[in-house]
């Protein structure tokens, strides 16, 4: 009898000790649980603030530029009034890119489904080039561009989608400064399995195998001045429409950049579309 009711609360003891280690190993999880989620917290915020910093400082440093250009050309012993005017239409229109790459920031955090709405990802594609036509002229780039007539909408957040786009032919760019010749090539066309494609090709001095591996990595970059914040945020955009983007090597040199998004409903038609 002394013999079980010695077993008896040995076992008690220690089912208790095994609660309390359970309760404590609860506590400890719940703790680390809250401190990894206010560091996520945390690492969101500073992605996003260096997000915005980076989007941003473009259409200003652009504004500034352009500027500095006007007030030379009216300062002149002959004032260049048409030339000023040119960079002050620039101006205008750096500007509202800067305004519309806040109100794409707003629109992150809105949980609004109906946001998207059906867009045409050619007009986006002219929008774009319009926007950096002065900029690649300045840096002796040739843009060769093909695009499908007949390719269907694509339901997304135009502003976004602008977005990527611009990231992507910037970046294209840049990529040409130390080669010659400089060629950017930008296609659209419908992928084999119905998807709207885009794809954004220079003759840059292209990525290693290794860097393709990393290349969309938030903080991950090969230039000296880059944030490593820009193709980061076209992949989280790109996914959030539902599709997909990588990089291949180009045929001779350079780099492909492509990007997939799935086609809005057939009844969406491109009167309808951004």
């Amino acid at each position: 009898m002394l013999v079980t009711l010695t077993i008896q609360a040995g076992l008690i003891a220690w089912l208790v000790h095994e609660h309390r280690q359970r309760k404590q190993a609860e506590i400890r999880s719940r703790n680390a649980g809250e401190e990894l989620a206010n560091i996520t917290r945390l690492a969101a915020a500073g992605e996003l603030s260096a997000s915005i910093a980076h989007e941003i400082n473009q259409p200003i440093c652009g504004m500034v530029l352009k500027a500095n250009a006007a007030l030379r050309w009216l300062m002149a012993e002959k004032p260049d009034v048409e030339k000023a005017r040119g960079a002050l239409r620039d101006i205008v229109s750096m500007g509202h890119r800067a305004a519309d790459i806040v109100a794409g920031v707003r629109a992150m955090f809105k949980k609004d489904t109906n946001a998207k709405v059906p867009t045409n990802v050619n007009t986006l594609v002219d929008t774009v080039l319009a926007a950096v036509r002065t900029d690649l002229q300045s840096r002796g780039v040739r843009v060769e561009t093909q695009l499908d007539k007949t390719l269907p909408a694509v339901s997304s957040d135009p502003v976004q989608l602008q977005q990527v786009i611009l990231n992507l032919v910037v970046n294209a760019a840049q990529a040409m400064r130390t080669v010659q010749p400089r060629v950017l090539k930008i296609q659209t066309n419908r992928s084999v399995s119905g998807m709207v494609r885009g794809t954004i090709e220079d003759s840059g001095v292209g990525i290693s195998e290794a860097n393709r591996e990393r290349i969309f990595d938030p903080l991950f970059t090969t230039t000296s001045d880059g944030m490593g914040m820009g193709l980061s945020i076209c992949r989280s955009i790109i996914q959030n429409h539902g599709g997909s983007i990588w990089v291949a090597p180009a045929a001779s040199r350079g780099a492909i950049f492509r990007f997939e998004l799935p086609a809005a409903p057939a009844e969406l038609h491109y009167d309808q579309a951004a």
